[in-house]
């Protein structure tokens, strides 16, 4: 019983790298739960609950920082920046269009600010979402000093949940995170070792796993990167031993997957000579195709400038046409506006992400809908079911951002039904309002500096194909006190083209000769990003080789002086991976 609860914890581990997405979950609960508790045991209006419950959800959000040192900033800056957009709503509420008018530059600030980082991003959200709950609650000037009170509950709350109830330290989450990669690693070598004891079935299997532990490698290198001197003394030792770890794992897993199609090469004879045959021109396609050649953006716009006008233009576009579909649910086409545009670098970006936040919108209606008529005059079990959404929305991995916005719908179906709003027609215009936001949001991006999915995908190639370059050329330099390039590097690199190429690869693409010709580039990039790592690895271990203390060799170097007496010069010190045939 005790080896398959470890097991257990085992592999939820590894679904959940560090259990960051299961801590944020509990979190955003307990804060939430005792938030809400407090402000009824002081038996306060629904409008007071509502504001309080809202913010403690939101600094859940907003202040998703790995470290503890800098969540606590991020909720110490959050608390004045969340004050003074309540205030500025409630303030301005007597007055529709000058309230509607300062949530533009209040948007326009927000955006900018991502800028600054993590934090920037982080404050910006406090911001928006403080004036969306103006609006949301239509907070009067008269409510402010109960509402001050809410949030300052909702702040202390979120401040006990997470270093009181849930405490975790730097350390901790190095822990968990190394046990993540650990158990990933295990699950790769256990795949390849199935892979070629079953004679070449579960190639796709070994894949997935060594995507899995590659991304558990970064992340690990990320936080290692970031922490302080406190959780571990030898960091550059620690990182060297990961890259070493991932490299050496997925030389192994692509090795048995090239045994595995070369056992199965016979019957593909040939398929195989027509694919040589067509190697010329494909190669020419591609070349034409993404060239690093290619025009870089022009002009002075940064990135979170170009964004920021972006944003503000499609919620002007939202307000206008919010006000037309509902002059008093217009916000909800706004916050549309905005969220399609977090973690955008394109247009295609944001095409996808409006269309992920449809499709989840759209399926979330009659989940809400049904949810509230299994609570339909049972409050405790309305609470239960909008924890139980809450939960979901942090639980939910960020690669699938539909499925987050399937639980905000849940939530949001279960507090209309706690305040006896709910109706099909609020529902359905919310899925008109979201329609109206996500289609003000593209046109925004298509028409107000636009930034296309090509000229971002050859900006990013061409970025890659440096580092390549860098990291192949300083590679021999074994003799070096430090790498060249860190290999760190040309993972970001290669993560941000596969990044910038997702909307062209994406099965709905109409254009299929553009979809295949990318996704042969991106297999290439990645085989030799894949090699070029595991070169900076090797060198790497050369370079610790030849930097062991001189007392460690006494011996061996009396031995190479007496040999240079009689041998001629070497031009170079064979790496120790020269005597494997897998390298």
């Amino acid at each position: 019983m005790a080896a398959k609860t470890a097991s257990l914890r085992d592999r939820v581990a590894a679904a959940d790298p560090g259990l960051l997405r299961l801590t944020a979950g509990l979190r955003a609960v307990l804060g939430l739960t005792l938030t809400l508790a407090a402000l009824t045991v002081r038996d306060q209006p629904s409008v007071v609950l509502l504001a309080g419950g809202f913010t403690a959800v939101v600094t859940s959000l907003a202040s998703g920082d790995l470290h503890p040192r800098n969540q606590f900033l991020t909720l110490l800056a959050g608390a004045p920046v969340t004050l003074a957009a309540l205030t500025a709503g409630g303030l301005l509420a007597p007055f529709p269009v000058a309230s509607h008018l300062a949530f533009l530059p209040l948007i326009f600030t927000a955006v900018y600010a991502r800028r600054f980082g993590r934090r920037g991003l982080d404050l910006g959200i406090f911001a928006f979402m403080a004036y969306f709950l103006s609006q949301f609650a239509r907070i009067q000037p008269h409510q402010l000093p109960q509402l001050t009170g809410a949030l300052a509950v909702a702040f202390a709350a979120a401040a006990v949940t997470r270093f009181c109830l849930v405490p975790t330290t730097s350390y901790e989450i190095l822990r968990r995170l190394r046990a993540a990669f650990n158990r990933r690693l295990r699950d790769a070598q256990q795949a390849t070792s199935d892979l070629l004891a079953d004679g070449g079935a579960g190639v796709r299997r070994v894949e997935r796993r060594l995507d899995r532990l590659h991304t558990s490698a970064l992340l690990l290198q990320q936080f290692l990167y970031e922490a302080p001197v406190g959780p571990l003394r030898d960091t550059a030792a620690e990182l060297e031993r990961t890259a070493r770890a991932d490299a050496t794992a997925q030389r192994l897993g692509v090795l048995a997957i090239r045994a595995a199609e070369d056992s199965t090469a016979s019957s593909a004879s040939t398929m195989r000579g027509a694919e040589t045959a067509d190697l010329t021109d494909r190669t020419e396609r591609d070349r034409v195709a993404l060239r690093p050649g290619a025009a870089q953006p022009s002009g002075p716009w940064r990135h979170t400038t170009r964004q920021a006008f972006q944003v503000t233009a499609a919620a002007a576009l939202a307000v206008l046409g919010g006000h037309l579909l509902s002059p008093h649910l217009w916000y909800w086409a706004v916050a549309t506006a905005w969220v399609v545009f977090i973690n955008a670098e394109h247009t295609g970006d944001v095409l996808l992400q409006s269309g992920r936040r449809l499709i989840g919108t759209v399926a979330g209606v009659p989940f809400g809908y049904g949810l509230a008529a299994l609570a339909d005059g049972h409050t405790t079990l309305a609470l239960a079911f909008l924890l139980a959404c809450v939960f979901g929305m942090f639980y939910t991995p960020s690669g699938s951002y539909w499925a987050v916005t399937f639980f905000i719908t849940g939530s949001l179906s279960m507090v209309l039904a706690v305040l006896h709003t709910l109706s099909p027609q609020l529902l359905a215009l919310r899925v008109q309002e979201t329609v109206l936001g996500a289609g003000c949001g593209i046109l925004a991006a298509a028409l107000v500096v636009p930034m296309t999915v090509r000229t971002v995908a050859e900006m990013r190639l061409r970025e890659l194909l440096s580092l390549l370059d860098h990291l192949v050329r300083c590679a021999p330099q074994a003799g070096v006190p430090k790498p060249a390039l860190d290999a760190r590097d040309l993972d970001q690199a290669l993560e941000a083209f596969r990044t910038a190429c997702r909307p062209l690869v994406h099965p709905l693409n109409p254009r299929r000769a553009e979809r295949a010709r990318v996704r042969r580039v991106l297999e290439r990039v990645e085989a030799t990003s894949f090699h070029a790592r595991s070169l900076a690895t090797e060198t790497g271990r050369a370079r610790d080789a030849a930097a062991w203390p001189a007392s460690q060799h006494s011996s061996t170097a009396r031995q190479n002086r007496t040999n240079q007496a009689i041998l001629p010069p070497q031009p170079c010190t064979p790496c120790p991976c020269t005597a494997r045939p897998d390298s």
